[in-house]
């Protein structure tokens, strides 16, 4: 199939999904078209996959570059030049309402192009639930062709905001296992020199002053540790001011973006991830496929993804002791770690691992691609 992907190119899920998905459709043998204001961070250049830029004007006239029309420009150009079957759009807003435009302008030799569009979560609670969004993302959600969820639990949250008529398709995320896997990962430290970590965007909704608080219990207990940051936003500067009021600023290292961050996962004994909730948790996930063990919020779509007491432990959202508690069971006992870290990776590959998901779109788009028109 020829299949256009449209999404933010940041480093954050969405984008990262998207980029991926994008890739492993092309070694399967289909046409990928990326569209998007710049490349995204993980696209590599690869035979069939083809990258749009989204150029967008900034004229004296608007308050504010159009850059939603000027995608859909761009998708309307690339649809009916490469004769697309489908148009993915990774977020309701932009992408949804843009690709929809894109397909009205198209010509009737190109007109058969359908629109799927995955929900990545703050599209639905945030942006979505906001008045001044909320009819114009039900209105995406309703018409496209295609509508998926990347977990049960924002399906149900999709419902429950949108009222729609009809539950989304529930394709869960995914992870490389060629990519992340424990192979040649880091070893037990003697010494107690743990390596934890967190990767995020750093908004508010990650909580990076719980994963620091965290970490600072856990240096208690554990003083040869290691808090690795990666990632970057908003409260990074308070998040190092935090670092330093708890007395562990020369334990932790805010190590910013990482474009291989499998080998971060390897070179890690545990992973933090204590975010208000998390639609899926892909960090969690790829932690987990890289043989490293997760101490997670029991929020959203984690539960979904993390097998409790096996690949990690899930403790409710800020509850500091519970969660440092945890970190330290994991990592205190050898015994415990090597198992958790097996575990992890098995859980991870037997459930998630690419190429058990990307049929489950190549299936949802040849369904989409036949369905009648509403």
């Amino acid at each position: 199939m020829k299949i256009g992907i449209s999404c933010h190119p940041t480093h954050g899920g969405s984008g990262v999904v998207a980029t991926e998905l994008a890739m492993a459709l092309a070694k399967r043998g289909h046409e990928i078209h990326v569209v998007s204001e710049k490349r995204p961070f993980r696209l590599v250049e690869m035979h069939n996959v083809h990258f749009h830029q989204v150029n967008v004007t900034d004229y004296p006239l608007f308050k504010q570059p159009p850059s939603g029309l000027c995608l859909a420009n761009e998708l309307a150009e690339v649809a009916d030049e490469h004769k697309l079957d489908i148009i993915h759009a990774h977020y309701a807003i932009p992408h949804a309402i843009s690709a929809m435009l894109a397909r009205d302008m198209l010509c009737e030799c190109s007109s058969h192009v359908r629109i799927v569009t995955t929900l990545h979560g703050t599209d639905i609670t945030l942006v979505g639930s906001d008045r001044n969004f909320y009819r114009i993302c039900r209105y995406a959600m309703q018409k496209c062709h295609g509508l998926t969820t990347v977990s049960k639990w924002l399906a149900q949250q999709t419902m429950d905001t949108f009222k729609l008529d009809k539950t989304p398709h529930v394709i869960p995320n995914f992870v490389d296992c060629d990519r992340f896997t424990p192979k040649q990962r880091i070893a037990y430290p003697e010494d107690g020199a743990f390596r934890i970590l967190h990767a995020s965007n750093f908004r508010a909704v990650k909580r990076v002053f719980d994963v620091v608080r965290v970490f600072a219990e856990v240096h208690k207990q554990l003083p040869n540790a290691k808090l690795i940051m990666v990632g970057d936003g908003p409260d990074h500067g308070r998040a190092r001011e935090l670092a330093a009021e708890l007395g562990v600023c020369d334990s932790v290292e805010f190590a910013g973006p990482q474009l291989n961050i499998e080998q971060t996962y390897r070179d890690s004994h545990l992973c933090l991830l204590l975010s208000d909730y998390e639609s899926f948790g892909l960090a969690a996930l790829e932690a987990m496929a890289s043989g490293t063990p997760v101490v997670v919020s029991k929020a959203g779509g984690l539960v979904e993804v993390v097998d409790e007491g096996q690949s990690g432990f899930l403790r409710p959202v800020g509850d500091i002791a519970a969660m440092a508690e945890a970190a330290v069971s994991v990592l205190d006992d050898r015994a415990t770690w090597q198992h958790m870290s097996q575990a992890a990776a098995r859980h991870a590959r037997e459930q998630f691992c690419k190429d058990k998901i990307i049929p489950l779109y190549e299936q949802f788009y040849e369904r989409v691609a036949f369905k009648p028109e509403q």
